[in-house]
């Protein structure tokens, strides 16, 4: 037990608690923006990165360090760490919902405005328009599947975007009337 008063340790085990519910929506993934909106101070999240109760992961963004790791969470963290307005973009939406293999090397994703924060190298940031309403597929924001399929015509190759547009067909992420649309668009595009 930590040296100081019981009252404290209920406290902080009850913000830590509200901490983790938040967590387990996102891939186990807080940023320090939802502990603010919670009221957990600055210092109490240092000191349970301390203890090894959060992992940080980013710029404001950590990790609970009893969530399990997925192949979904350099996705979370690279949306997180560009903001609450950020989502998953492009050749990464077809990569989260496995309709394409992608590069876990790179991560695209959408911001509304310009990032003034430095970020990895391996984000690829693209510059959308305000309003758009982002998807969400297991916590991450991310464009719908059709919008992404779009955003990749002309920067994937032809086969293997109508792979992935099959693969979502099959999967019933795409309507009859999404996948007229993108044909249409690859043809005038090709």
């Amino acid at each position: 037990m930590p040296n100081y008063s019981l009252f404290w340790y209920y406290i902080d085990m009850a913000a830590y608690d509200d901490i983790y519910s938040i967590s387990t929506e996102n891939h186990g993934i807080v940023t320090s923006r939802d502990a603010c909106r919670l009221g957990v101070r600055t210092k109490d999240i240092a000191r349970w990165v301390k203890m090894g109760r959060l992992i940080r992961v980013g710029y404001g963004v950590y990790r609970t360090s009893q969530y399990p790791s997925s192949e979904e969470d350099s996705y979370a963290i690279a949306v997180a760490e560009c903001g609450p307005e950020a989502y998953l973009y492009g050749e990464s939406v077809l990569g989260l919902h496995r309709l394409t293999t992608t590069s876990a090397n790179f991560v695209s994703v959408a911001v509304p405005r310009r990032m003034r924060r430095s970020l990895p190298s391996s984000y690829i940031i693209v510059r959308e328009k305000p309003g758009y309403v982002p998807a969400n597929k297991d916590g991450i924001p991310c464009q719908r599947v059709a919008d992404a399929i779009r955003a990749c015509i002309g920067r994937m190759m032809p086969e293997r975007l109508e792979q992935a547009t099959n693969a979502a067909v099959a999967e019933g992420l795409i309507t009859e009337d999404e996948l007229k649309d993108i044909k249409r668009d690859m043809v005038y595009a090709g």
